[in-house]
């Protein structure tokens, strides 16, 4: 019995330790300057990284727009209408070159055109009402499949935001972007362990609620559960009885809360917060409990222009405490996930960015699944809607070993087009 277990005790490391990258995918799309009659540069300081206007436009829903409407004021028994002429929607399309440095034959250069190819609806629905929706294509099925994925409604008192979020994963609502989905460097980047927040997306479905208070005050709450043929974020749990990952499923709701403060002060903006979801998981094989992962997160993001020049810097710190209830009673994981990543803009046509990410945990004596990597990225953007991306990633440490760990380290060579 004890080796069972500590099989599954490395097994749940690993609960963590789906290879992954910094995630993130599109929040600026074209379909928002359309709507607005703003170029990007209103939103982003280069995208997708928001502004104070970006983040205000995100909590009102996506409906401010300057596009002709077609409306009906109705009348006892003819609802209202008041939508945009020309619907939002756009496109996005990211090809990629990828040279790795270790000498497996066959596996150490990667051409994608495309690497990923996705179709939006990012705008107003009705006042009050409004979306970010992403189809990506998926190479296995050859169809599209729902991406990162939100409906808002917001409205506003004189001094409060508040609104009704339903999405597909925890911190797709976020408008800060130290936290997973949004999180730098927004494509491919270092591969580390994952605490089960940084797997949900897609898998489940959620709705909340939020407020933003005084223009200081975020708090925002959700319950997830596992949709119909999802598997919860599931990847992060390996196939224990030989079972696939997948099968696994969230017991009841899993709760989601969000807390940040932000603040201006001269010309430099601050924001401090904590994150976390608490999520009971019924493993491949059902032994008539759950698994319980426990993720606390705190992060921190700090801006600072220069003339026309900004400079960036963001943090966060992810505890995951791991219960095998069911797959092996007695037994726990843990696994801590730090990030700390800045960038300059020079303009709105360059940026210079460097990344850190560092894993430990504490999985059983004897294994270490730790991983310490860093990043360099320069970004150019030849057009307020094209980046090209240049991006070394290194490491120190993959997977538990410093041996040969630099053959891990990547070249990785992007473009990226938004129409």
């Amino acid at each position: 019995m004890m080796r069972r277990n500590y099989k599954l005790i490395g097994s749940a490391i690993a609960a963590s330790a789906v290879m992954i990258g910094f995630s993130g995918t599109a929040q600026a799309v074209p379909s928002f300057a359309r709507q607005t009659g703003m170029a990007c540069a209103a939103c982003h300081t280069t995208f997708p990284e928001l502004t104070q206007f970006g983040r205000d436009f995100k909590l009102n829903g996506y409906t401010m727009t300057g596009l002709k409407q077609i409306e009906s004021q109705g009348g006892p028994n003819l609802p209202k209408l008041k939508i945009n002429e020309i619907p939002a929607l756009s496109a996005m399309i990211q090809t990629s070159y990828t040279y790795t440095k270790g000498n497996t034959p066959g596996t150490t250069q990667d051409v994608q055109f495309p690497e990923q190819l996705s179709l939006f609806y990012a705008g107003e629905i009705t006042p009050h009402i409004g979306a970010f929706v992403q189809v990506t294509h998926d190479y296995k099925s050859g169809g599209f499949g729902m991406d990162n994925s939100e409906v808002r409604y917001a409205n506003h008192t004189k001094n409060t935001t508040y609104g009704i979020v339903i999405n597909n994963g925890p911190t797709i609502s976020d408008i800060y972007q130290a936290t997973p989905v949004w999180g730098f460097p927004f494509a491919h980047g270092p591969s580390y362990n994952a605490p089960i927040i940084e797997q949900m997306g897609q898998n489940v479905g959620g709705i909340g609620a939020y407020a933003m208070f005084n223009n200081h005050f975020y708090v925002q709450g959700n319950v997830y559960k596992t949709m119909s043929g999802g598997d919860s974020g599931n990847s992060a749990i390996p196939a224990w009885n030989g079972n696939d990952p997948a099968d696994g499923k969230v017991k009841g709701a899993a709760p989601y809360w969000r807390l940040a403060y932000q603040t201006n002060f001269g010309p430099n903006f601050l924001e401090v917060g904590t994150y976390g979801v608490l999520v009971d998981l019924i493993p491949g094989a059902d032994f008539g409990t759950t698994n319980k992962y426990r993720d606390v997160a705190l992060d921190a993001q700090w801006e600072r222009p220069f003339g026309d020049d900004s400079i960036v810097v963001r943090s966060s710190y992810t505890h995951q405490n791991v219960d095998l209830d069911a797959s092996a009673p007695g037994t726990s994981a843990k696994l801590k996930l730090f990030k700390l990543n800045g960038s300059y803009h020079f303009g709105s046509s360059k940026a210079l960015s460097l990344g850190y990410v560092h894993t430990s945990g504490d999985p059983v004596a004897g294994t270490n699944t730790g991983t310490t990597g860093y990043l360099v990225q320069g970004n150019y953007f030849p057009w307020e809607n094209v980046r090209l991306s240049l991006q070394y990633t290194g490491y120190t440490k993959f997977q538990g070993t410093s041996n040969n760990a630099s053959d891990n380290n990547t070249t990785y060579l992007l473009g990226w087009f938004m129409f």
